[in-house]
């Protein structure tokens, strides 16, 4: 294992600072998420995060209220993990894209399902989910999911991705629409359009009023009055992470959504997280009273499915 990042980064030293500089986002970005997810119970992220054999970032060490930022963070990543299966299960999609989603744990689910999956990242992202594919995964599946370097503002890169699905596709987002700004948010949801225009389909996200979802997810386990501070504190951790502002003022009113979304060709409907309460890996860790209002959470309408107009 330590052989293969030495080759990783060999390479990224002799190419150019940039691939060195994207090399530190699959340490940031990838590893992270797959933090929290591993830390909910999720053993597909387990995998993943045992085969990055890293240490982790966050601890008890550098973080002073880490026990209740590790059990919010990995419940809003789960949440939005599993919700993103379920949609994409009960409404029987053959074929996926998994936009920005580090190595997507989800995505080796919905290949395990026997659905063509397109994980879109970084190169170095690719080139470790390829080689974990190729090691780790079992046969009868991993021909069913790919990692392809996929820019989200670049059209052709974007089309050709999706011109290797058969059939409509359900393109999932989730964690990145707070890290772009305007010019480049614009671009991702016109070749959105473009590849539902083709293909049929939808764009799933929680995104959207993401700073109101993760409140209300911690508010679920610490109470309203916490919750703000929690919220703070993560976007804190996550900008210092980063190096790297949040973008958490636009797109977080509905009808400024709405209106968005339709200068760009596209519609919006929200749904609810999941149609009944979920079986949850992070369940484990809660009391009786935190599951009942995860659950009241769970049933609300974060979801939102976009298709073209």
């Amino acid at each position: 294992m330590k052989r293969f990042f030495a080759m990783i980064m060999f390479a990224l030293l002799i190419t150019s600072t940039a691939r060195a500089a994207e090399f530190e986002m699959v340490e940031y970005s990838a590893q992270v998420k797959l933090q929290w997810l591993s830390a909910a119970g999720i053993p597909e992220a387990q995998k993943f995060l045992k085969l990055l054999d890293r240490p982790v970032f966050f601890n008890t060490d550098n973080l002073a209220d880490f026990e209740r930022i590790e059990l919010t963070n990995s419940l809003y990543q789960e949440l939005n993990y599993a919700a993103a299966i379920e949609y994409v299960r009960a409404n029987d999609y053959k074929n996926v894209m998994d936009l920005a989603c580090s190595l997507s744990p989800r995505g080796m689910i919905l290949a395990r399902d026997g659905r063509k999956v397109v994980v879109g990242e970084l190169a170095t992202v690719c080139l470790i989910g390829d080689w974990f594919m190729e090691e780790r995964a079992g046969k009868k599946f991993r021909k069913n999911i790919s990692y392809e370097v996929i820019p989200i503002e670049d059209r052709r890169a974007m089309t050709s991705s999706a011109e290797k699905l058969s059939g409509e596709i359900c393109i999932i987002e989730q964690g990145l629409l707070i890290y772009l700004n305007d010019e480049r948010r614009g671009k991702m949801f016109d070749n959105i359009r473009d590849i539902l225009n083709m293909h049929g389909g939808c764009f799933i996200t929680s995104d959207f009023c993401q700073k109101q979802y993760f409140t209300d997810v911690a508010a679920a386990l610490y109470g309203e009055a916490d919750a703000p501070t929690l919220y703070a504190e993560t976007k804190d951790m996550y900008e210092k992470v980063f190096d790297d502002k949040i973008s958490d003022e636009s797109l977080q009113d509905e009808q400024e959504i709405m209106e968005f979304l339709a200068a760009h060709g596209l519609k919006a409907e929200k749904v609810p997280l999941f149609k009944s309460a979920p079986t949850l890996n992070v369940a484990t860790k809660l009391t009786p009273a935190q599951i009942r209002r995860v659950n009241e959470l769970a049933a609300q309408n974060y979801l939102w499915v976009i298709t073209a107009l």
